[in-house]
């Protein structure tokens, strides 16, 4: 007869700290390389259920925004600093709360700098390797400055109203006075043949050099409305008449009235 082999209670394993640590570390990385197997297959997965994968395994907080600012020749951003940090807030406000790699951030993100009135078109926004939010756009520059009241209000080339005014004097842009149509909203285009072709014709003068004494341009009122006068640096003015291209009868043509 032969004997009862022993039985052999199995010994519990001490706990390892460095293990557990090191098996997090593993499960971490794993749900990273699934999360990034969701977005090659994002396309046939739907954006709404590769937001609820990535959103399962990270947390939501406040991510960094980074702007890619419109800068000059000489690779400075022209602008202002107070502007540039008001963007800032803004957009850290917008995408505040969003979860990590998900879309919702980046909405927000486009929207916000969208609205700002500073942006043509629709900017574009990306999560980077590191989970900050890069944000992109076409700018508009800075063209002059519109009187109202007391105050220049800053256009672009294509007269949208950009979110800058100053007192009168202030604004170190040539000026429109005497436009018809009243302020539209910041971001919107200002109307009116009258603005269109006062910047046409500071466009041209540009193009030929000959802004160098050139304060403003006076656009008329009343029965004179549409009549453009150019208003110096030491406030003298010269009648040029109908913008460029709309002269009327009798007018001498523009490259007569340039030249």
């Amino acid at each position: 007869m032969m004997a009862k082999k022993k039985a052999t209670r199995k010994k519990s394993k001490a706990k390892d700290p460095e293990r557990a640590e090191r098996n997090k570390r593993i499960a971490i990385a794993g749900s990273v390389l699934v999360l990034a197997g969701a977005v090659c297959t994002a396309t046939a997965m739907g954006l709404a259920r590769l937001d609820e994968a990535a959103s399962n395994a990270i947390v939501s907080g406040n991510p960094t925004v980074e702007i890619q600012w419109d800068t000059t020749l000489d690779g400075r951003v022209w602008l202002p600093n107070a502007e540039q940090q008001r963007l800032k807030e803004t957009l850290s406000r917008a995408v505040s709360g969003g979860r990590a790699l998900t879309s919702e951030p980046l909405k927000e993100a486009v929207l916000a700098l969208r609205d700002s009135g500073w942006v043509n078109g629709t900017p574009v926004a990306k999560w980077t390797s590191d989970g900050t939010i890069e944000v992109s756009a076409q700018w508009r520059d800075p063209a002059a400055a519109v009187r109202v009241g007391r105050r220049e209000v800053i256009i672009d080339w294509d007269r949208h109203v950009l979110p800058l005014d100053y007192a009168i004097d202030q604004s170190n842009q040539w000026y429109f006075s005497n436009v018809d149509a009243p302020l539209p909203r910041v971001g919107e285009q200002w109307t009116g043949t009258d603005l269109q072709d006062g910047i046409a014709l500071l466009q041209k003068l540009r193009d030929q050099s000959l802004l160098e004494q050139v304060a403003g341009f006076d656009l008329g009122s009343g029965s004179q409305s549409g009549t453009i006068t150019i208003i110096t640096k030491r406030g003298t003015r010269i009648i040029w008449g109908a913008g460029p291209g709309r002269e009327r009868p009798g007018e001498k043509p523009t490259t007569v009235k340039v030249d």
